[in-house]
């Protein structure tokens, strides 16, 4: 059913005067109006739109390309001192949106009280609100010391090569004391991600003529074996904090044969695997080579190669007595009037990096992450009024 265009309007946070409502949910719709997909990953003009909101409020800002079109902002906003350096991450690039949905996905369309859209909920309403929260830190001339640091990226959706990771490399935001990471968390605060590691594996069989399979060593079949027994190797690890709370092994593509009627001499697989806190690479390969190995023995010709590919995430989980999670904790309970949820994301994010170069993150943001890179992508605008808000009081606490 095709969804209708209709006036802006909330949901229980409709009555709610603050003064940036219709000006994060105006910036919502502009940035998914915006298409900044990835790949290619261009998102030359998307940043345009971010830096000059930044440069209208008076907030120094600029584009620092990883690459032509990889565009990443950078908007910095001083307070009355020196003191804490709070950094907010959030990614401008969105991923393909496929077919069968009943709404423009580069619409922006305003239904029920939500927004539709690529990048609805992943995350533009995310990179929305932290703009609009320092735009109305800004306006309002309220007193805080240290800095806001923002960071809008380029390239999250294919591993922030381009991205958060060339920002730190060139020691954008390195010292900054704590982050949030705008990700949509259905405005959970969650102390870290699963990591993810991607393996590349080639099987590698002998050709023959499709009438006499015999002569040779067929690779697709010895790949869905391979695919097979990959799913079903056991793992014991668990954390219960995690939105997913154990690891997994998912073979994620395949590709093989040269015609219908030869054998195939090579097949190629390609593995994704969701990592916790304290498992290692050396269990994760091992892992691989306790099937692989006797496959190998018991078929004379049959190759089999494992390659880790250099571009991933760590899982991480940082302590909920760090400042940053009190502070969200406590904004949250503040702004809504409920006991925060709290635990860690399925999924992984650019706070794995941040987490690497010593600063404690969270992940908070509007948007229910299911709905992420999913046809007909939405978010409620309540979330996103609610999320700039709580994001003021952070503000507030820690930049004393």
């Amino acid at each position: 059913m095709a969804i209708s265009e209709e006036p802006i309007k909330g949901g229980k946070g409709e009555g709610m005067n603050n003064p940036y409502k219709e000006h994060v949910i105006e910036l919502t719709r502009r940035l998914i109006q915006c298409p900044s997909i990835n790949p290619p990953c261009d998102t030359s003009d998307c940043a345009k739109i971010v830096l000059s909101e930044f440069k209208k409020n008076g907030i120094n800002a600029e584009i620092v390309a990883g690459k032509k079109g990889a565009c990443n902002v950078v908007a910095r906003l001083p307070g009355e001192k020196k003191g804490k350096i709070l950094l907010l991450n959030g990614h401008l690039d969105v991923v393909p949106p496929g077919e069968g949905w009943t709404v423009d996905p580069f619409g922006g369309q305003v239904q029920a009280g939500k927004i539709y859209g690529r990048g609805a909920t992943d995350m533009k309403s995310g990179v929305a609100s932290m703009i609009a929260a320092m735009v109305a830190i800004k306006r309002s001339a309220v007193y805080f010391n240290g800095e806001i640091v923002f960071m809008g990226v380029a390239d999250e959706e294919t591993g922030s090569e381009w991205g958060t990771q060339y920002l730190l490399k060139n020691k954008i935001g390195t010292n900054a004391d704590f982050a949030i990471v705008g990700e949509p968390t259905n405005l959970r605060v969650e102390r870290g991600n699963r990591g993810v590691r991607w393996i590349d594996i080639v099987v590698k069989g002998k050709a023959s003529h499709a009438s006499r399979p015999h002569l040779g060593i067929n690779a697709i079949a010895y790949a869905a074996r391979l695919a097979e027994a990959i799913h079903l190797i056991e793992l014991k690890n668990r954390n219960d904090l995690f939105e997913v709370p154990t690891p997994s092994f998912s073979v994620t593509m395949i590709r093989g044969g040269t015609k219908e009627n030869i054998i195939p001499n090579r097949c190629e697989l390609v593995v994704d695997r969701r990592v916790l806190p304290g498992e290692t690479v050396e269990t994760i390969m091992e892992a691989l080579k306790r099937i692989i190995d006797p496959m190998m023995e018991r078929e004379k010709g049959l190759e089999i190669e494992v390659r880790l590919r250099p571009s991933h995430y760590d899982p991480y989980l940082i302590p909920q007595d760090e400042p940053i999670v009190q502070a969200t904790i406590e904004s949250f309970e503040k702004v809504i009037g409920e006991k925060a949820k709290i635990g860690a994301k399925a999924g992984s994010t650019d706070g794995s990096h941040l987490f690497l170069e010593g600063i404690p993150a969270v992940i908070f943001g509007p948007g229910n992450p299911h709905f992420a890179h999913a046809v007909d992508e939405c978010v409620d605008i309540e979330d996103i009024v609610l999320s700039t808000e709580i994001l003021i009081s952070i503000f507030d606490k820690l930049l004393k």
